[in-house]
């Protein structure tokens, strides 16, 4: 008999429970908000039960609201309004997550209760089904006929399905890849949607996850998703502003920085560089009071800081008064207003960086700024790109980590294996990979997967993973030191593909990790060969498709004297030399001469009819 074991939601689910066993069917819709609101919320590192939970104990739980979410939607009085529909599109990926952790393993049952059985077998759904049921799908678990459903739906419907999908951090079957493919084929189906306020948090995530796809035009659903941003900001009352476009003696650059805590990638990635603007520029920078740190002030000569939950028309009356000859945006893709303001313009030049290494795919981005060898992957842009003379440096976590750290490796004769890849990145064809590699290997594998999972996705990947693997441990969140001492422990690193790391694989480098990447003509998925590059480490651990890349890791799995000699080259070189400082002299000014070469040459940039342009090269016509 298994003990019970106490339940976050215990008290909510009571009430759930309750108001729909006595068919107060408003009330239970309500409590169901709630619940879910809650559990979407828990950042707990091993899921939503206790730590030592049994899987027996997980299901349990899961299958409580599974049940009754289930007697919910078929209630003869069931009613949701617009305002719950898109509350449950923004949690998405909690809701699948409880009927897939249930014992119903999906929420297959629904489709056959709601839907008309024809002679052929085939089930007939109204539109409203096919609305309403696809909230309760993932990808993974979308049969055909549903799909083929919900791409007849009104564009004002499909919205919210579609941000729901895109805002799902974690797909892991092919065919669920598949079935994100088909909405990406689709995504013009809704340009034309009417969006409200209350999608926004969805309309974030969306535009920012369509990143992690595996398909050749995965950012097409930032084309649509921009058209939707628009109206959203002329219902906000948002609306272009900005100075004219003249050569004055000291510029304003505004920073618009979603992230610049020190220790968080975009820090790491950009501080160096953001650092020479103020010899040349009045550098302010915008961001939101949490999301940046104090010591981080120091960058930049002046800091606005914008109150969570602001309203967007504030923030475009403060742009208005710094009156910006320049708008930077270091990362794009991870808050709701820069994404607003970035579909507009408020100054005659406006220009990102890859942060968030992904094209905006917006009119109103005059220019992508990318490190050279960047360039090579411009194709993909619907912006001017250019192309800088550097590779860049990074700044470190922290100034006080120690990376000497001694090595306590596993005692268990297993080879262990580092995948340090947030869940995003764990696409159905590297995790296909990485079940081969344990079902082929001679010697015994162990994975260690560092997926920044917590809460109902830590539950949620740790069930497929129990599937899928005979050993492994699903990490928990640390702070950086403990990962950092952890990590050091694995034998070997694969970074994850198509879409890669670069600040996880300095870790690995830094603490002479072996590391296995991927590299495709894209630019989300470069980071790991510059990082690799910059260190020295030999071309042969980077490859372009999946059986070299599988052969490469198979290698450093069985030839020991191979991954011993990558080591002791990582420990043998200066590697936080050759990461955080300038590899020549002229690069402490590249990234501000890089600037001065676009502010002065803007308008012949602009004629140009070419789309990749080289900082400091002749601009032809």
């Amino acid at each position: 008999m298994t003990t019970s074991t106490p339940f976050q939601v215990d008290d909510t689910l009571d009430k759930l429970e309750r108001a729909v066993f006595q068919r107060q069917t408003r009330e239970g819709v309500s409590l169901l908000l709630q619940l879910l609101s809650h559990v979407a919320q828990a950042r707990d590192p091993f899921g939503i039960l206790p730590q030592g939970s049994t899987a027996e104990q997980r299901r349990a739980a899961y299958t409580r609201i599974a049940a009754m979410i289930s007697a919910l939607l078929c209630s003869p009085d069931f009613q949701i309004d617009l305002g719950q529909i898109e509350f449950l599109a923004g949690r998405k990926p909690v809701l699948e997550a409880f009927f897939e952790l249930s014992g119903y393993e999906g929420p297959f049952h629904l489709l056959r209760y709601n839907g008309i059985r024809n002679a052929n077998g085939s089930l007939t759904l109204r539109p409203n089904q096919v609305f309403v049921l696809s909230l309760f799908y993932s990808l993974d678990a979308m049969p055909p006929e549903l799909m083929s459903g919900v791409l007849k739906l009104p564009p004002d419907q499909l919205l919210p399905l579609m941000l729901g999908w895109f805002t799902a951090p974690f797909v892991h079957a092919a065919h669920g890849e598949a079935n994100r493919g088909l909405l990406l084929d689709h995504a013009d189906l809704i340009a034309n949607a009417i969006p409200t306020q209350g999608i926004v948090q969805a309309m974030t995530s969306a535009w920012m996850h369509c990143s992690y796809a595996d398909h050749p035009h995965k950012h097409k659903l930032k084309t649509a998703l921009n058209e939707v941003w628009k109206r959203l900001d002329k219902a906000g009352g948002l609306k272009s502003r900005s100075v004219p476009y003249k050569i004055v003696e000291r510029p304003t650059i505004l920073v618009a920085a979603e992230r610049m805590s020190v220790g968080h990638a975009m820090y790491r990635s950009y501080a160096a560089c953001i650092r020479q603007l103020k010899s040349r520029y009045r550098v302010v920078c915008m961001a939101v009071r949490g999301f940046i740190s104090e010591t981080a002030f120091d960058l930049f000569d002046d800091v606005v800081l914008l109150e969570p939950g602001i309203n967007m028309k504030d923030i475009g009356a403060h742009i208005v008064k710094i009156s910006p000859d320049i708008i930077y945006f270091p990362s794009l893709g991870m808050s709701e207003w820069t994404q607003m303001i970035a579909n507009l313009r408020y100054a005659p030049i406006q220009v990102m960086t890859l942060g968030h290494p992904a094209p905006a795919m917006m009119d109103t981005m005059d220019y992508t700024l990318v490190q050279a060898g960047h360039g090579e992957a411009s194709w993909e842009f619907g912006t001017k790109v250019l192309e800088r003379r550097a590779w860049g440096s990074f700044a470190p976590y922290s100034d006080d980590i120690d990376f000497n750290i001694p090595k306590v490796p596993f005692d268990d004769g297993a080879i262990h294996i580092a995948v340090n890849s947030s869940l995003m990145k764990l696409s159905p064809r590297f995790l296909a990979l990485c079940e081969r590699l344990e079902k082929e290997t001679t010697r015994p594998v162990h994975f260690h997967f560092f997926a920044s999972a917590a809460g109902v996705m830590y539950d949620r990947i740790r069930q497929v993973f129990e599937r899928r693997f005979r050993r492994f441990t699903l990490e928990p969140s640390r702070q950086y030191a403990a990962f950092l001492q952890q990590l050091k422990r694995c034998d070997l690193a694969l970074a994850a593909f198509p879409f890669g790391n670069t600040n996880s694989t300095v870790d690995t480098c830094l603490l002479g990790v072996p590391t296995v990447a991927y590299y495709a003509n894209e630019v989300l998925s470069i980071g790991d060969r510059d990082v690799m590059r910059m260190v020295g480490l030999p071309s042969w651990l980077v490859s372009d498709n999946d059986e070299d890349y599988f052969q490469t890791a198979m290698k450093l799995i069985h030839d020991d004297a191979a991954r011993q000699a990558i080591v002791d080259q990582l420990q043998g070189t200066d590697v936080k030399a050759k990461l955080f400082q300038p590899p020549r002299p002229e690069d402490e000014t590249e990234f501000v001469e890089a600037f001065d070469w676009m502010y002065h040459n803007h308008e012949a940039l602009q004629a140009s009819s070419q789309h990749l342009l080289k900082v400091g090269e002749p601009i032809p016509a």
